[in-house]
This record gives C-alpha cells, structure tokens and sequence, in this order.
C-alpha cells in the first residue's frame, strides 16, 4: 500500500505540474525561476504536454483506486482540483489569496497517505492538513520576497507586492505561531 500510494499520488502530482506548466507557459517566460521550463522555451508543444498529463493522471488515479480506497482517490482528485483550477486558472493571477489556496493543494499528499491507511478523513487527516498549509504560507511568502522582481514581472498578485515585505514578515510571524500551536494539538489530541 505505501508504493501505491506514493506511486500513485506522485503520478498526480506530476499530472498537475504538467497542467500548470502548461497554463503558466506565458508568465514563466518573464521569470527568472521558471524561465528555462520546456513549455515556457517551447521545446514541448502544448498538446503533447497535455496528453502526457492526462497519462500520468490517469495512472495515478488507477493505481489509488486499485491499491488503496475510495476516500484516498477522493482527497487526490480534490487536491488536484484546487491546484488546476482553483489556484492556476483562477486565483494565481488575480488575487493575493492565491498562494493560501496553493498552500492547499499543497498539503493534500500527506492527507491522501494519512487517508490511504486509515480509511478515514477525522479531526488526524484536518490536523495534518492545517499543519501543512500554515507550513507551506511563510515558505511562499518568504520565496515572494525573495523573487519579488519575477513576480512583478509576471503580474502576480502575491502578498509581499500588494501589501508591501513588511506586512508579509507580520503574515509570516502569525502563520508560524499557528503552525507551531497545530503541532502541539497532535500531541494534545493523541495522535502522536
């Protein structure tokens, strides 16, 4: 079950990547981090592109659904859903909350591993899930600042641009404090 699940949940993984990659193409030419990928050279056409992630989506999907339960597969299509569509065709581009809904996407692996092997979606797998998304916000916030001329460049709406570096560090600050307080409820609620 454990190679299943990351075989399975990498392969969508990848999926998603290969989407994004192809939607972002345009905006990752302006970029220094992300100008040199196939799509945005375009060294791969966007229609083999596309069909090499449904392959591997498809993949992902079949092996969950084979080797694990309905509830895994459920979370993965979820995570990938809130990647693709959520954050890359509608947020990334047009609002600063953009990131919080990547974060998302972002923290449904472990939950789909959490998942696999329990068969459950209870107050471990949302624990786990909060835990990875307030991680995952000062990561970004601090790659924001860190690349902020790319991100201007590509007009992407991130935190540290439309509320200034500042207000980003203060954002920062508060997501780690709420990370380190969900850690301690794994403890407190005896899951560790």
């Amino acid at each position: 079950m454990l190679l299943a699940t990351v075989i399975g949940i990498a392969l969508i993984i990848a999926s998603g990547c290969v989407i994004n990659n192809y939607i972002d193409r345009d905006i990752d030419k302006l970029m220094e981090r992300t100008h040199k990928r196939a799509l945005a050279q375009g060294l791969v056409s966007g229609q083999i592109a596309l069909i090499f992630a449904f392959i591997l989506g498809l993949l992902g999907v079949s092996i969950l659904y084979l080797k694990t339960n309905p509830l895994t597969v459920l979370i993965a299509l979820i995570g990938f859903f809130f990647y693709i569509v959520v954050y890359s065709l509608w947020l990334k581009r047009r609002s600063v909350y953009g990131t919080l809904i990547g974060s998302i996407s972002g923290s449904v692996p472990p939950v789909v591993g959490y998942c696999a092997v329990t068969n459950s979606f209870d107050l471990g797998a949302v624990l786990l899930f909060l835990i990875l998304t307030t991680w995952q916000m000062p990561h970004s916030y601090a790659i924001g600042i860190y690349r902020l001329d790319d991100y201007k460049c590509a007009n992407i709406p991130i935190l540290p641009i439309k509320k200034g570096i500042y207000a980003s560090k203060i954002h920062m600050l508060m997501y780690i404090i709420l990370f380190i307080l969900l850690t301690l409820l794994l403890s407190i609620c005896g899951y560790t």
